[in-house]
């Protein structure tokens, strides 16, 4: 898969053996104490582990959004205003996202990842409706589906789709290495194939958050599926809504024209609220209402 196999487990050796020196040191701390003093201990102890494992696992994220090479317009050129609002938005990413991320980022194809704020905006979705159930439609190595999986409870599910195993076999040892391998189901080929097979299983008003940043041309079908598997109150959001600013031209080409339509067609959806916001590349969110 390209992953850098000593990094990798140096990073999960180093992850784990924080946590277990915590508990260790706290274990022999406790040890000496008085059976009354022990309960109290106890609990101090488990909330300081808690706190040590959130530092040893995560990191308040500030990163510039710049990547070498980025074409004119695109979501990955510097942009000091971006970067002051990353800067000043709480993103919290535990390790195996950060390492993720640093893997795709040297990936031939990094643009396809998804941005920091993007993926803050899918968190505040989620946690805003109690996501249980969410659709990845353009997986690529699965930086927003590991984002969106690690908000999911114990029993929820993330349907990841894409047509290449390639790109998903990057992001599979992270998701293990997060813990949330068990609540992801992949699904290998044409996303438009895929959504008719959940909507054949019965899985029509069930979703919470579908995310979509497949191929563009699709744009208009991948609205009308997700619409019938949207739950009352769910939210689809299109990432490169924008498409680095060319939907404004005066012409549409291929796929700009598809994303204008797609565009248009949310502002006059018959029982949904709409916003299009300038962040990313782009991004239409789309909530069905009860």
């Amino acid at each position: 898969s390209g992953i850098n196999a000593e990094y990798f487990y140096f990073q999960t050796f180093q992850h784990y053996f924080i946590q277990i020196n915590l508990r260790m040191t706290a274990m022999n701390w406790i040890k000496g104490l008085l059976p009354d003093e022990k309960v109290i201990a106890a609990t101090v102890c488990g909330a300081l582990v808690g706190v040590g494992a959130v530092i040893a696992a995560g990191k308040l994220q500030a990163p510039t959004e710049a990547r070498p090479g980025a074409k004119e317009n695109s979501k990955w050129n510097a942009n000091p205003k971006r970067d002051y609002c990353i800067r000043h938005t709480n993103i919290i990413e535990p390790e195996p996202l950060v390492m993720l991320r640093q893997i795709t980022a040297k990936h031939e194809r990094a643009i396809m990842e998804s941005t920091h704020d993007i993926g803050q905006l899918l968190v505040l979705l989620m946690r805003m409706n109690g996501a249980k159930s969410v659709i990845e439609v353009g997986t690529f190595t699965g930086v927003a589906l590991l984002k969106m999986s690690l908000e999911l409870p114990k029993n929820g599910k993330a349907y990841a789709l894409d047509v290449s195993s390639t790109y998903c076999d990057v992001g599979k040892p992270f998701m293990e290495m997060a813990g949330v391998r068990d609540k992801i189901e992949y699904m290998i080929g044409p996303a438009v194939e895929s959504l008719a097979q959940l909507s054949n299983r019965g899985l029509n008003g069930t979703i919470d958050i579908a995310f979509i940043d497949a191929d563009k041309g699709n744009y208009p079908n991948y609205l009308r599926a997700c619409l019938e598997l949207l739950s009352p109150g769910g939210v689809i959001v299109f990432d490169n809504a924008t498409f680095g600013g060319k939907v404004v031209l005066p012409e549409l080409k291929e796929p700009c024209n598809q994303i204008d339509s797609v565009n248009k067609a949310a502002m006059t959806l018959p029982g949904a609220t709409t916003l299009l916001l300038d962040i990313g590349d782009g991004c239409l969110v789309i909530r069905k209402d009860m």
